[in-house]
């Protein structure tokens, strides 16, 4: 099959770049029963009610022919870089979690589809087809369904997927994955039978299902962990996709597995990753239709919109944290007024204007795209502590004060440009313009993305350096206050270590009432914004470009989606 394709040339010839894409993250899944909460203990298999649902911007649906059809090459510009490890117990980064969900199964995934609001997170079945709770909320059984193979490649040769998998995959996770402290909840795992797994809790965690759900804990296959020691060489999953090649700068290039237990899906024949660092270039290969998919920029959306009205713009708020972090153990950030201060001096609605052309949103310690946990600084009932994300010069300047610092601070500042897309990069520079009106002289000094995110983004730099950066978009608030606050976890940037928050993020957890943990989320928040160990930046909106043929799609914000979203996309009338 001849089709068009972004080579290493044509991405050279190619314009460069005007603004951008920060992490575009898509996805959907098959429908699969699931079952309810932990109490009362539902059936094996039922459907839950709609959970609640988070701040997107309704979605026209896609037009699509009444049955889909088998076939094609689809192109997505997925990265700006490489992954930096194909291995996805082995590093954080998004590049690897994406990459992975596309040749690997997770017992749950998340579901998407026209009934389904982007970011509303509901697990569905993925190898597991069917599961069940215990009476006491503490054991969940998850069964695996009869048709799940291996990919038919060596060394696994389609053989039978079975709880033993499981089993091995999850040792291995304890063993050597880097997030590993994120189902520390489990206190057991154990192979009931060949076809069922019991995972057995430390304690009722009211968010168990989205944490299973959510893509970290793939199942791997003990032959090449056996044969190689890690997943960087032999990629053989039982997942849609199987993996033909890897192009460092250019592509990861997957190819349809026919023995897909969710077959007929993938409808596509192929699906190619591109890795295209500049936003203009991508956008550039959008109107050459070179690519079938690509996230743009709010300047993009617009002027793709304008010269090619033929091609569908989604959008929606991102799930998305950017945030300045330091070591708040250390001088001069273990004083919450300096911390204070440097929240104070950001200017977020000269951000929204010029990053995002006035389409963003002020965020709390929890992203905005969760909208069923996030609470607004904006709103009335945020409280006395809404003033911190308001822009006070002279306020930031009196608090330097009163913490010993008349001058003002000169500190190292470190982030990266070549991760994230433009609209980044502009921010960098942006917040260092900022806080310089208070007095905080920033001196910054670019890191590689590769160097960051096994360094930095890990708290391993040095006081008083601060830090601006994205933040891991999760599906459930638990998960970003786990990541950014609990004393054992990887993703605990700044090093703290609270003991009254640590008692609060526990007690959300442990609640099993929407509404009581609702509340207590709300409290969280208001008490993050006055200790500011983290100041929190805005987001704008998450915008994909479709073009016309592109059936099917529905977006999703995690970073599973190759498992999700593209498995439904099909194509109508792409030009061969």
């Amino acid at each position: 099959m001849h089709h068009n394709r972004i080579t290493r040339a044509s991405i050279g010839l190619m314009a460069v770049a005007l603004l951008a894409l920060l992490m575009a993250t898509a996805c959907g899944g098959p429908s699969t029963p699931a079952p309810a909460g932990p109490t009362p203990p539902p059936a094996v298999g039922q459907t839950p009610a709609a959970p609640a649902t988070t701040g997107a911007v309704p979605q026209p649906a896609t037009p699509a022919a009444a049955q889909p059809k088998r076939g094609g090459t689809l192109v997505i510009r997925y990265w700006t870089g490489d992954p930096p490890d194909l291995d996805p117990y082995l590093n954080t980064s998004f590049r690897s979690q994406e990459f992975a969900a596309f040749f690997y199964s997770r017992l749950l995934k998340f579901d998407s589809g026209p009934d389904v609001k982007p970011n509303s997170f509901k697990p569905i079945g993925d190898l597991a087809d069917k599961w069940e709770v215990s009476k006491d909320g503490l054991t969940w059984t998850f069964h695996i369904r009869d048709n799940a193979k291996w990919q038919n490649k060596p060394p696994l040769n389609g053989r039978k997927v079975t709880a033993d998998d499981v089993m091995f995959s999850w040792t291995r996770f304890q063993k050597d994955n880097v997030q590993k402290a994120v189902l520390n909840m489990v206190k057991d795992v154990k192979a009931v039978d060949a076809s069922n797994v019991a995972f057995t809790l430390n304690d009722i965690f009211a968010p168990f299902e989205t944490s299973i759900a959510t893509p970290l804990f793939y199942i791997v296959p003990k032959e090449v962990i056996d044969a190689d020691g890690n997943l960087r060489k032999t990629i053989v999953g039982s997942g849609p996709f199987i993996f033909d090649k890897y192009e460092k700068g250019v592509q990861v290039v997957a190819k349809r597995n026919p023995d897909y237990y969710f077959s007929p899906m993938p409808y596509v024949d192929e699906v190619d990753l591109l890795i295209v660092p500049e936003d203009a270039t991508a956008v550039a290969a959008m109107r050459s239709k070179q690519i079938d998919i690509n996230g743009v920029s709010a300047i993009d959306a617009a002027s793709l919109s304008k010269t090619n009205p033929e091609m569908l713009i989604r959008k929606n708020t991102q799930n998305l944290l950017s945030f300045m972090y330091w070591r708040v153990q250390e001088k001069p950030f273990n004083d919450a007024r300096v911390r204070q201060a440097v929240s104070l001096a950001m200017d977020r609605d000269e951000t929204i204007k010029t990053l995002y052309e006035g389409e963003g949103v002020y965020q709390s310690h929890l992203a905005a795209g969760l909208e069923s946990s996030h609470l607004s600084p904006l709103d009335a009932s945020f409280g006395p502590n809404a003033k911190y994300f308001k822009r006070d010069v002279a306020a930031a300047k009196k608090l330097l004060a009163d913490a010993g610092y008349p001058d003002g601070l000169k500190v190292p500042y470190i982030s990266v440009l070549n991760a994230y897309g433009n609209t980044f990069n502009q921010g960098v520079e942006l917040v260092q313009k900022q806080l310089k009106d208070a007095g905080i002289i920033m001196e910054f000094k670019p890191q590689d993305y590769s160097a960051y995110i096994a360094s930095t983004f890990l708290g391993k730099f040095e006081a008083p350096t601060m830090v601006w950066g994205l933040e891991t978009p999760v599906q459930e608030a638990n998960d970003y206050l786990f990541n950014m606050y609990d004393p054992k976890s990887a993703r605990n940037h700044a090093g703290i270590n609270d003991e009254k928050l640590n008692a609060m993020i526990v007690k959300q957890r442990m609640t099993l009432d929407k509404t009581e943990r609702k509340n207590q989320l709300y409290e969280i928040q208001r008490y993050l914004a006055e200790q500011q160990y983290y100041v929190i930046g805005t987001v704008g909106m998450q915008m994909q470009s479709l073009q016309p043929w592109v059936k099917n799609f529905y977006y999703e914000t995690d970073y599973g989606r190759g498992a999700e979203y593209v498995i439904k996309v099909w194509l109508d009338g792409k030009p061969q």
